[in-house]
């Protein structure tokens, strides 16, 4: 009895150090070559390509490259790396230009359905001017950070300064201008302050109904350079974008990769945590997070009370920290896309089969995924019967489980649902 105790205390102290190790180990960083070459360009161009070699062992080393449908996701998740990191990589601090990072063509981070999201970079040292119209969205976000979010080390909401739509002054026609200085321009002005090691510009338009809310384009310009055109591209310049390419493909996939990881492993399965302020990414908004890991008989309840946030939703995620297909699918939801009971709660099936009512979360095949509700714009605390609620059933149970005022949805509703979800995504991402 006592060797077996010993050698139980051994195997819990090897797990322990396990784990230990596993949520304090650091997120590997892209190494670049620093051998001396005769061509900085050729130089370079090594580093992108080991980079894209790299990145693919990341996906190929994790304990969800399991199955046929995780393997071509991962695939796929590279090239929406790719694509992210060079769209990036492209931009200039001295004639910076809002770009869509993150979008149905390069998903990242766990991305929100419900948004259109812009970048730029800029200095921390510099002077810009932004230019805009508020548009009809559900809510409206300037967010600026240092470094570049997931890449060398950076957070996801290392804020240098925010600035809602909110506390901005508009005109009569929703027109805008913002500075970024670091010096305060003065009363009346839009100010977003810039500051020490600042580099990424992010921003959120945040969408409840995307029939009809739509954004307007932004302009931005560095205060200084209007006009002016930047100098011929140089070996030096083109060098110095393939090895940020490099560097933010393989760092943002390692770093989304690992907070993905931590939270599947701590999360128990078929279960939603309660709200709480967002510990990365937007400042001021409240997320839940779960887990789903379905058999095909089964299905995961979710209910959530129905509050005053300017925005509301939910989506599914697969565990390579991506969105799942929320243009075909009916893979996310807002208020404004479900019907929601007369209790004060809206109810979602989270299913691989359509269980025949409004709100199915389609789980697009995939066995098991991540979940994540956010909530912005609260001018309420979030009370218990507002918080998020999940239980597991049979499939077949679903309409026993819901209220009496949940309709059911034909497979013709179905079909026009979706139809709206893609007219809808092509006319807000024009294209």
């Amino acid at each position: 009895m006592k060797k077996l105790a010993l050698m139980m205390l051994a195997v819990a102290s090897m797990s322990l150090f396990f784990w230990a190790g596993r949520f304090t180990a650091s997120t590997p960083q892209f190494v670049l070559n620093d051998s001396a070459s005769d061509d900085e360009l050729v130089a370079a161009f090594g580093d992108f390509i080991r980079a894209q070699r790299e990145t693919m062992a990341l996906y190929r080393n994790s304990s969800f490259y399991d199955d046929g449908q995780s393997r071509a996701e991962a695939y796929r998740g590279l090239l929406y790396d790719l694509v992210g990191s060079i769209r990036s990589a492209l931009q200039s601090t001295d004639y910076p230009r809002f770009m869509r990072v993150v979008d149905w063509s390069s998903k990242s981070g766990f991305d929100n359905p419900d948004n259109n999201y812009y970048m730029a970079r800029i200095s921390d040292d510099a002077d810009y001017r932004i230019l805009g119209n508020r548009g009809n969205t559900a809510d409206l976000v300037f967010q600026l950070v240092i470094g570049q979010p997931g890449v060398r080390g950076a957070g996801t909401s290392t804020n240098v300064s925010v600035l809602y739509a909110s506390d901005m002054h508009l005109d009569d026609s929703g027109n805008f201008e913002i500075i970024v200085s670091r010096d305060n321009p003065g009363p009346g002005v839009n100010w977003l302050p810039n500051g020490e090691g600042a580099e990424t510009l992010l921003v959120r338009f945040t969408h409840n109904d995307w029939q009809i809310e739509r954004d307007h384009p932004l302009y931005i310009e560095r205060i200084g350079n209007e006009g002016s055109s930047p100098p011929p591209l140089t070996s030096a310049a083109a060098a110095a974008m393939l090895r940020d390419v490099a560097i933010t493909l393989y760092d943002r996939t390692a770093t989304w990769h690992g907070l993905v990881d931590k939270a599947w492993t701590v999360m128990p399965r078929n279960h939603i945590s309660s709200a709480r302020p967002s510990q990365g990414g937007l400042v001021g908004q409240y997320s839940a997070f779960g887990t789903w890991d379905l058999a095909d008989n089964e299905a995961l309840l979710l209910s959530t009370g129905i509050s005053a946030a300017a925005y509301q939703g939910i989506e599914l995620g697969n565990l390579w920290f991506v969105s799942l297909d929320y243009e075909n699918r009916t893979s996310s939801l807002t208020p404004a896309q479900m019907q929601c009971s007369g209790d004060g709660r809206c109810y979602s099936v989270v299913a691989h089969t359509d269980p025949g009512v409004p709100n199915w979360l389609d789980t697009e095949g995939h066995q098991r995924g991540i979940i994540m509700l956010r909530w912005q714009g609260l001018t309420e605390s979030m009370t218990n019967e507002l918080q998020p609620e999940a239980r597991v059933i049979p499939i077949e149970q679903v309409r026993q489980a819901l209220p009496d005022d949940v309709p059911v949805f034909s497979a013709e509703q179905r079909v026009q649902q979706v139809r709206q979800r893609r007219k809808a995504v092509h006319h807000r991402f024009g294209g």
